[in-house]
């Protein structure tokens, strides 16, 4: 157990009046963890639902989740009980993915406890079935059981030790794990400093190797996607090339590989509608009236044109053109088309 520190002098006023639940939240919380257990996919009785952590303590801030528990019996889900945790935190993973809830911009935290379970008797504990406090937490010193510190620790590890290599997603997974460690963390510290269960458990999963492993697998997907996107970009610009060269035409998966890359668009309004932006034209006639940036137009038979802001109409001898905007963000791109093309383009200046 560690040892006690000072606390704030009231429950949280977002929750609480005094120390009595703010009306019109129970409901609230009784139809979000319903929910949650509907989702569990499980027969287990629920057994109580909590109010817990430090919403339910003095040890509160502004960044603290608010932590409703749902307490069942493992033994009632399958007995090996090392499979049980397994699955409620993956499936607590998905909920948090999924449905990101919060209260006042406060996040609201939903976990499966084992009725098995026993915290430290100075823990803050409301049950939200009976609507009472089972254990009333102290406004002026608390300490905090190493439980309490393994709550926060166990589904995060869990989210990490999950983690895909070959997840498309996986650099978003990271960053979205990344902030709500640190926010978890801040929190602690605005509230009780270094002794805080918050920054405690940061630690924990800093020396478990967590937070390295976190890292180490946001620098490689970094890496690869840079690398991929650095292959994608000259593929593109080598299509491209060949095509107003004359020596590959793109066809239409081709062209949707080259709208991907760019980021394009298909809208008749152009740069009208979206300026700056890459677009693709349906027509061959491009007004380039109220544009005020010159663009460079691509059509399907590979003809090439540099389009000038103010000019009425450009036409082209296909039937849709590729608009490449000339502007700071695609001047990369430009460059190493025009160096591309430069021998045997059909280029109108």
């Amino acid at each position: 157990m560690l040892n006690e520190y000072e606390t704030q002098k009231t429950l949280n006023p977002k929750l609480w009046d005094g120390d009595r639940l703010k009306p019109g939240l129970r409901k609230k919380f009784l139809k979000i963890v319903k929910e949650f257990y509907a989702f569990l996919e499980i027969d287990a009785e629920v057994k109580d639902i909590i109010l817990i952590g430090s919403n339910a303590n003095y040890n509160w801030t502004e960044h603290s989740d608010i932590d409703l528990h749902v307490v069942i019996n493992y033994m009632q889900v399958g007995e090996n009980i090392h499979l049980v945790k397994n699955y409620l935190m993956a499936k607590k993973s998905v909920w948090n993915t999924n449905y990101p809830l919060s209260l006042q911009g406060t996040p609201i935290e939903l976990y499966a406890q084992d009725s098995n379970e026993e915290l430290h008797s100075s823990v803050g504990e409301y049950s939200l079935l009976n609507n009472k406090w089972i254990r009333k937490p102290s406004a002026d010193m608390i300490s905090i059981d190493d439980s309490i510190i393994d709550q926060k620790v166990k589904p995060l590890a869990y989210e990490i030790e999950q983690l895909d290599a070959n997840d498309p997603k996986l650099k978003k997974r990271i960053n979205a794990l990344m902030r709500r460690i640190r926010s978890m963390r801040q929190a602690g510290l605005d509230a009780e400093g270094e002794y805080s269960v918050e920054n405690l458990a940061y630690k924990k999963l800093r020396n478990d190797g967590h937070l390295d492993k976190l890292k180490n697998l946001l620098r490689k997907v970094t890496v690869a996607y840079l690398q991929t996107e650095s292959v994608i970009h000259e593929d593109a610009v080598t299509a491209l090339a060949k095509h107003v060269n004359g020596e590959k035409m793109l066809d239409e998966s081709g062209w949707m590989r080259i709208m991907k890359f760019t980021g394009a668009v298909e809208d008749a309004m152009g740069q009208w509608k979206h300026p700056g932006r890459c677009t693709m034209i349906p027509s061959n006639n491009i007004t380039m009236r109220n544009v005020s940036h010159a663009v460079i137009g691509i059509d399907d038979t590979g003809h090439m044109k540099m389009m000038r802001p103010g000019v009425e109409t450009y036409t082209y001898p296909g039937g849709r053109v590729f608009e490449i905007p000339v502007t700071p963000q695609q001047r990369t791109m430009i460059m190493q088309l025009r160096n591309a093309i430069q021998n045997g383009a059909r280029y109108a200046k």
